[in-house]
């Protein structure tokens, strides 16, 4: 006979049946899902394994490409500067060991360069002492920030002009390094600044991202006051990689796009290896007769070397 004991069995059954098959068949999609899961994190593993070789590969192969080029540098700058004196601009903050190399890469393609001139950080500015320091260096009363500056770059493009035998006692150039604007650096064994640059000096001026004065105040100021002196000029910029900042010939690009850029050669690739190179190649260029006016790097508007001089 059935009762009601007999219902509440049979239901509490079929619902214990439910339960177990739920719970069995939740417990093979779970597992299915952690076996993709497994085979997907497998995957993404074998293929960071894969970039990092392949990025291990590309790191050393770099390295070896870098030193042949390094390498190679003699060979493609010998001969260059026989005969010609080229000193070197740099603002501070840039690489120093990449300045060097470029003064040391001019050396080795036969020019004397007498020394680097560093342009410190106080052409900011910043307060009204170094305005009138640098007003004192000038003997000027000039007020205005830009105009003062660009004062300054005129009276120093006539002194790097000047043959050392006609520098007076009066030598701007010195007045600013004593007013802490400027640091002379000799890599000629001659630390006297009555000597330097030489007689129809070159100038190579380096800026760059990490430099401590804008490319701004530095680039056309300066080549503005060189080139109404007749100075011959190379702008490179040392140019480094930063969330925000500048694209690559940036720093030079207001000058490439100026009257100055069918007089001053200019290069955006001093921060690779090649870098030293592609200056003493653009400077001897730029000192043919006639001059050989180009702009070299990886930059808008660019070729990565100068063209081969004619036998």
């Amino acid at each position: 006979m059935i009762n009601f004991r007999f219902h509440v069995v049979s239901l509490i059954a079929i619902f214990l049946a439910l339960a177990l098959g739920v719970v069995i068949g939740a417990g093979v999609i779970d597992r299915g899902v952690v076996n993709t899961l497994n085979d997907r994190l497998d995957s993404v593993e074998s293929k960071s394994d894969r970039i990092k070789n392949e990025n291990d590969a590309l790191t050393d192969e770099n390295s070896k490409l870098s030193g042949v080029i390094k390498g190679l540098e003699p060979f493609a700058v010998d001969g260059r500067l026989v005969g010609e004196t080229t000193a070197v601009l740099a603002v501070r903050g840039v690489d120093e060991g990449q300045v060097k190399a470029t003064a040391s890469a001019a050396q080795t393609a036969g020019a004397t360069v007498p020394g680097i001139l560093w342009i410190e950080d106080k052409w900011n500015l910043a307060d009204s002492g170094a305005v009138k320091d640098l007003q004192d260096a000038l003997g000027v009363t000039i007020k205005n920030k830009a105009e003062l500056r660009t004062e300054a770059w005129r009276q120093l493009g006539v002194r790097l002009a000047t043959a050392p035998s006609e520098v007076g006692t009066d030598d701007v150039l010195a007045a600013l390094v004593d007013a802490g604007f400027l640091a002379y650096e000799s890599t000629s064994g001659s630390d006297s600044l009555s000597a330097f640059p030489g007689r129809e000096a070159s100038v190579t001026l380096v800026t760059g991202t990490t430099a401590k004065v804008q490319s701004d105040v530095v680039v056309l100021p300066v080549a503005n006051g060189l080139q109404a002196a007749s100075v011959p000029l190379v702008v490179a910029d040392q140019w480094v990689e930063a969330p925000d900042g500048p694209s690559r010939g940036d720093a030079v690009q207001p000058l490439r796009d100026s009257s100055l850029g069918r007089t001053v050669s200019t290069v955006d690739d001093l921060d690779q290896p090649m870098g030293p190179t592609t200056v003493v190649l653009t400077l001897a260029d730029l000192l043919r007769t006639p001059p050989v006016v180009g702009h070299y790097g990886y930059g808008p508007g660019t070729q990565p070397l100068p063209s081969p001089a004619p036998s």
